[in-house]
């Protein structure tokens, strides 16, 4: 039987270390017909220019001028790869790194049944894979439109069986090409988060299956692009406070609009009362486990809340002026 052709896209912005260590796993696994294409979303590192020398002409290097985030970058990729005959194409984010035989995996899962549009796995921390970064995902509409399953649990057997899931996460998903044919590609407007979970919906409304798939995995670093260590980073909250506006405005029944309206409010008010109390009181911890500013993470998200509102996205507008 001739293997499917399959494409792996990596979107990248001012992440050379984490690409270049990225591209070095994909080149290495036993999939017989697939292509790594790079997309470099107008990266100010040296980014390109390392990946051409390093990896010459075994991978497609893709340059975007400016930063087209999350969704634009992908799509920039999956169109080249359906251009050139892809059936399937893979994503995988810049700060993951990947098992040999972890396409093939991907590939089998979906092989079986042509109504499976995507395929999502297991995602493990990557500096301690005993543990999962996350497993899919549910649509719950409150407070955060989503709730990942397993972020942070120990991996065991209990999630390495196969389910259809609301959505899968994006790292390291599977999407059959026909399938994006009818559902379309990425949703821009959404820039960088919940596009893959907006994706998901559109898929099944579209008449497929996302299946979940716990035989494959990924090592996922997690949060590099929203890394605020970085000189280059996106700012989380605002696309989460945004986005999450945008995809309920864009699918929810009016009853599930009313229930993200009052779980959101609920806890936008607990979480700034605490914010204002480390505005108030110096003593008390100022930073959350990942480094952000308690009072600085709420006013980002409040602002993504706002814009999301008013149908503005000045998230995006900041990041391509640099």
């Amino acid at each position: 039987m001739v293997p499917s052709k399959a494409a792996v896209i990596v979107p990248t912005w001012n992440r050379r270390d984490e690409v270049l260590a990225c591209v070095e796993s994909l080149l290495a696994m036993d999939y017989p017909d697939y292509s790594v294409i790079v997309v470099d979303n107008g990266s100010v590192d040296g980014t390109e220019k390392a990946l051409r020398a390093r990896f010459g002409d075994s991978i497609v290097v893709l340059r975007n001028e400016i930063n087209l985030g999350y969704a634009g970058g992908n799509n920039c990729g999956i169109r080249y790869a359906m251009d050139n005959g892809a059936e399937y194409v893979c994503l995988v984010n810049n700060d993951a790194e990947v098992a040999e035989g972890y396409l093939t995996g991907l590939v089998a899962a979906s092989s079986g049944d042509e109504r499976i549009g995507a395929v999502g796995c297991r995602n493990l921390e990557l500096e301690n894979p005993s543990r999962l970064w996350g497993a899919y995902g549910t649509i719950t509409y409150g407070p955060f439109v989503v709730r990942m399953e397993g972020q942070g649990v120990p991996d065991d057997s209990s999630w390495s069986g196969a389910r259809d899931v609301d959505w899968i996460i994006g790292n390291g998903s599977l999407w059959r090409c026909s399938a994006i044919e009818r559902a379309g590609l990425l949703d821009e407007d959404f820039f960088a988060y919940h596009d893959d979970v907006d994706w998901c919906v559109r898929f099944r409304t579209a008449g497929y299956r996302i299946s979940y798939t716990g035989s494959v995995s990924i090592l996922h670093r997690g949060g590099g692009s929203s890394d605020i260590r970085k000189e280059h980073f996106f700012p989380l909250p605002y696309f989460l406070g945004r986005n999450g506006v945008l995809f309920v405005r864009k699918h929810a029944s009016w009853a599930n609009t009313v229930r993200f309206a009052f779980w959101c409010s609920a806890a936008m008010a607990g979480r700034g009362l605490r914010a204002l109390a480390t505005r108030l009181i110096p003593w008390l911890p100022q930073y959350d486990a990942r480094g952000h500013r308690y009072w600085d993470w709420e006013v980002s998200y409040w602002r993504g809340i706002i814009d999301g509102l008013l149908g503005r996205n000045t998230g995006v507008a900041v990041l391509q002026r640099g």
